[in-house]
């Protein structure tokens, strides 16, 4: 995956300002055809150099339809499916289980979910001219955070679909650490069959896990970055772990805060892989563990203010 100058490799060819009525239009006609068009792709999806995979999404949003498919085509067979509001999980080497949600977050990333007009507080977005991509034209759209606690996106929209061909989340050095391509378009698929694959299936019930609405008023977070708010707060009673828990987002990147019991180990731990980071240390009688797809030095600082009331 090519990391350099991601810009200058499209030969764009314009700027324009994220005060620019045309930008907000091209963005928000991409959050508008993802989630009410009918479509059919094949994605490659890479993080770093450590992971690569390429998957099949099927998407029925016309008609007042959320119907989605989306098969990994390598690797142990795994495909999950949207219906009702549940998204179903089935892979050959687990249980298959069911969550309730809206879409499959596996097949594209929160940005593209968004009324970008509510967010220029937090954010420029700067069209950057025409690029060419799985061989059809597209608008090359950037957004920048005002920051530099988060990263910033690259994204290739369809002039003719609407849809996002690819996209790219870059570091803060403006490195592509993942990139989400898709390869091949096809609106024109049997969506009858489709439609009667999602409703003919058998689905797992729920996941069991007793989230119930949290009570406790013990901590809270002492910085977020500018534009997150808290959208969820629930205790998680699942084999009597008693994990309080707290979605925080900013409507493009999110990131959970789970607090229980201290732990045993004292030590502070932090995995990256791609874009995401966790991290995981003993702070204030507390065991805090933060997920999300945030730069480690963001999410250090959000942990290190959590505090008890």
């Amino acid at each position: 995956m090519a990391s350099g100058d991601i810009v200058a490799n499209d030969s764009a060819t314009s700027l324009q300002t994220s005060t620019d009525n045309s930008v907000m239009t091209i963005l928000n006609n991409m959050q508008d055809a993802v989630l009410h068009t009918d479509y059919k792709i094949s994605i490659v999806l890479e993080e770093s150099s450590d992971f690569s995979n390429t998957l099949q999404y099927r998407y029925l949003g016309a008609n007042n339809l959320n119907y989605g498919n989306l098969i990994f085509l390598e690797g142990a067979p795994k495909e999950i499916i949207l219906h009702d509001n549940i998204v179903s999980y089935f892979q050959s080497d687990s249980i298959a289980f069911s969550l309730s949600a809206n879409r499959i977050i596996e097949a594209f990333p929160d940005v593209v979910y968004n009324d970008f007009s509510k967010l220029t507080d937090s954010y420029d977005f700067i069209l950057l001219g025409k690029a060419r991509t799985a061989n059809r034209s597209s608008q090359l759209v950037r957004i920048v955070p005002k920051d530099k606690d988060r990263y910033n996106y690259v994204i290739w929209i369809d002039d003719k679909t609407h849809l996002p061909l690819r996209i790219d989340l870059l570091d803060l050095n403006s490195k592509i650490i993942k990139q989400i391509k898709v390869v091949t378009l096809d609106l024109d698929f049997n969506k009858t069959a489709f439609q009667s694959y999602i409703e003919d299936r058998d689905y797992p019930i729920l996941f069991p896990i007793d989230k119930e609405t949290s009570e406790r008023n013990s901590w809270q977070v002492g910085w977020l970055p500018k534009g997150f708010k808290e959208n969820a707060a629930y205790n998680i009673n699942f084999n009597q772990s008693g994990i309080d828990t707290k979605l925080f987002s900013d409507g493009i990147f999110s990131f959970t805060v789970n607090v229980s019991e201290l732990s045993n180990n004292d030590a502070t731990h932090v995995v990256t892989q791609g874009a995401r980071t966790v991290y995981s240390t003993n702070l204030n009688n507390m065991n805090i563990v933060i997920i999300g797809d945030l730069p480690f030095e963001t999410i250090e600082r959000i942990a290190q203010s959590i505090k008890t009331k």
